[in-house]
């Protein structure tokens, strides 16, 4: 078993973190994972990608080639990462930044909207889009992501736990909309 996310966005909107807390879950979970990051020279404005493997051996090439999932917080992110998919994978977006998605299973959450409902969001998006992504994906549960967040974030953890908590609930919302709607392929809020 090998299973492949990636996470793109752009720099300043906590990608990394959102990365190395999902990767930590893995881990909590009892999965071999590797976490990899790239971000452009512009720290704060340019790309940033970060990938995790999750696998139930060792992992001999740690780079993300064949998504099984891929959270695209903008546009660019989503364009650029859509080749990588597998055919059958699940590609989660922010609806907010990203229109276009020429993607079959694709989930389109509002995630800086929601962002924006609670204190000091521009520190939560990234959680809140990690929840999104945990509720969607098979490998890792949410008590490891409260686990793996407290264990990587020593700061805010009320405020990032209130966006996890709030991401979990939009991604488990969406989940069941696309289950309902298998045959568009597409499920909104």
């Amino acid at each position: 078993m090998r299973y492949e996310i990636r996470i793109a966005g752009t720099g300043g909107q906590g990608v990394i973190t959102a990365g190395l807390i999902l990767a930590e879950a893995g881990i909590f979970n009892g999965h071999h994972v590797v976490h990899t990051q790239n971000y452009g020279p512009e720290a704060r404005g340019g790309t940033s990608v970060c990938g995790v493997i999750f696998s139930d051996e060792e992992i001999e090439y740690p780079k993300t080639l064949a998504l099984d999932l891929l959270l695209a917080l903008n546009q660019q992110a989503c364009d650029k990462n859509l080749p990588d998919m597998k055919p059958d994978g699940l590609v989660i977006v922010d609806s907010d930044q990203v229109q276009k998605v020429q993607w079959g299973k694709t989930l389109k959450a509002p995630i800086s909207s929601k962002a924006k409902e609670t204190p000091n969001n521009t520190r939560t998006v990234n959680i809140l889009a990690l929840g999104t992504l945990v509720a969607a994906c098979p490998l890792v549960s949410p008590i490891s992501a409260r686990k793996a967040m407290a264990h990587v974030m020593s700061r805010d953890t009320k405020l990032n736990l209130a966006a996890l908590e709030q991401g979990l609930k939009l991604g488990r919302l969406l989940k069941k909309g696309l289950y309902r709607r298998e045959i568009e392929g597409t499920a909104e809020l």
